[in-house]
């Protein structure tokens, strides 16, 4: 089975950190194949490492106690769960025309700026599914995973707010 990255998916790091690809990029001096992807959490750092080693098994002697098989695991953030779990699911949503799954997830992780995720949280509130709502927060370190929807929604509202309104303030 190939477990080459392709941009766009999602993984999940053996320290349960969630990430997505940007890219498999060519190391410009050795040609050594590298991942270029971004943490789904905190400040949304990008990160670069070695196509072999972002691919390779997780060293059960140094962590003894960790389940996941390999260093990043691709997951389906429908129901944040390995993707191989959810393959038929996948399938079956993707036979939608117009609407594939989690676009308004996407449209809010593609965006750049905590303005602008501020912007697609509000412009979509009433689209927003649960599932989606459950992402943003785990991506995001905020909020409980046992609260309703619409507390998941205002927990992400407050802390954009706040991140727009002290990012703002900060001399540049």
């Amino acid at each position: 089975m190939d477990r080459t990255p392709r941009p766009g998916e999602f993984y999940r790091h053996f320290k349960d950190k969630l990430y997505q690809v940007i890219t498999v990029a060519v190391h410009s001096e050795t040609g050594e194949e590298m991942v270029v992807y971004q943490a789904l959490y905190g400040t949304f750092g990008t990160y670069v490492r070695p196509l072999s080693m972002f691919t390779s098994e997780v060293d059960h002697g140094k962590y003894p106690d960790v389940k996941q098989k390999y260093r990043f695991e691709k997951v389906d953030l429908i129901n944040a769960q390995p993707a191989a779990e959810n393959t038929e699911r996948k399938q079956e949503e993707k036979k939608e025309e117009n609407q594939g799954p989690n676009k308004n997830l996407l449209a809010f992780l593609d965006a750049r700026t905590y303005h602008e995720k501020l912007e697609v949280l509000r412009e979509r509130k009433d689209q927003f599914s649960a599932e989606e709502l459950l992402a943003i927060c785990e991506i995001m370190e905020i909020g409980r995973a046992d609260s309703e929807p619409e507390e998941k929604y205002y927990a992400v509202e407050r802390f954009l707010e706040l991140q727009v309104k002290y990012d703002g303030a900060r001399l540049r």
